[in-house]
């Protein structure tokens, strides 16, 4: 389908730069997808510096060509947008989210009460955050988790130490000698404590910047509680491959929510929603990630997304001739 696309500014705590992209379709109005990204500083379409992964570009597409309109910003301080990206915390972020998602609501080509969240990763998080404030018709969920941040990290650290200790031979023994899983976890503890020291939002340790308003508010923030009040259709899906978050945390999410979830596990998909057949091993899926990233968005994936749509589109025509009938 051929689409338009609209480059619109939007008034937040900053100015928001977005693309709001409409299919050809010759209606007047369309459903929306709003896509809310993952962590880091990334744009519209979920490039960041050196990880160009073009996750929200390749999605607009995909929705647009199944008649969905779509709206993917700049991150806060990030492209186009104004702001600080290293003094944005969590509640800035629900709240930039919800700026777009109120923006597209009003606009006059979008039907208010057909809306989808799309979250990615941390997107998956902030997602059910949003829905409280403002309600909307459906949500899809990639890479996500169901229980607080900060638990999703010291996993990630548990694995990374379980990777270290599996190393055979020399570098094996080597990395044993150095007690390098001990230098890891000393210095996690380190920053842990500065970062609770500090009421900064951003610090400098070892010399590097850091976005220590995010990382705190992350430890307030839990997503099992908010998933609990989705009442809308919800689609999660999540990759066999994927060191970032636990795939377990599927059916978590199922069980939390409270209206239709649909759940899938992708074989070798990884946190990067791409297909590796590198073995699984935090350290060699990481590594691997810049290569994966040239390939496109993986197709199994793609499809289940589109299936979704079509059955909540169906689904949506259903609700409306009963409430016709009822009339």
């Amino acid at each position: 389908m051929v689409s338009k696309e609209i480059e619109v500014t939007i008034e937040g705590q900053y100015l928001l730069a977005a693309t709001l992209t409409l299919p050809e379709g010759g209606l007047e109005k369309y459903p929306l997808v709003v896509m809310v990204h993952g962590s880091g500083p990334i744009d519209r379409d979920s490039n960041a510096k050196g990880m160009p992964m073009n996750v929200f570009k390749e999605l607009s597409d995909l929705v647009v060509a199944e008649g969905f309109a779509s709206i993917r910003y700049d991150k806060r301080g990030v492209g186009a947008s104004k702001g600080d990206y290293y003094e944005t915390g969590v509640y800035d972020l629900i709240d930039d989210a919800q700026a777009v998602l109120e923006f597209a609501k009003e606009h006059p080509n979008i039907e208010p009460e057909n809306v989808i969240l799309l979250g990615h990763s941390e997107g998956s998080i902030l997602a059910p955050f949003v829905n409280e404030k403002v309600p909307v018709n459906g949500m899809i969920l990639l890479a996500g988790t169901a229980e607080p941040l900060a638990e999703t990290m010291k996993w990630q650290r548990e694995e990374m130490m379980k990777d270290i200790k599996s190393v055979k031979g020399f570098q094996g023994w080597l990395l044993r000698v150095l007690k390098v899983d001990e230098k890891i976890t000393k210095m996690n503890d380190a920053l842990f404590k500065a970062l609770q020291a500090s009421d900064e939002p951003v610090i400098k340790y070892k010399g590097k910047k850091i976005n220590a308003k995010w990382n705190r508010e992350h430890t307030q923030f839990d997503v099992s509680q908010s998933l609990q009040k989705v009442t809308c259709p919800v689609l999660a899906i999540t990759g066999t491959k994927d060191v970032n978050v636990k795939v377990s945390d599927l059916e978590k999410i199922r069980a939390l929510v409270q209206g239709e979830c649909e759940t899938h596990n992708i074989q070798d998909m990884t946190h990067m929603l791409r297909k590796t057949d590198v073995e699984y091993s935090m350290s060699k899926i990481m590594n691997n990630n810049k290569k994966s990233i040239k390939q496109p968005v993986d197709s199994e994936l793609k499809d289940k997304i589109i299936v979704w749509l079509r059955n909540w589109k169906n689904r949506e025509v259903i609700i409306d001739k009963s409430e016709m009938l009822v009339k």
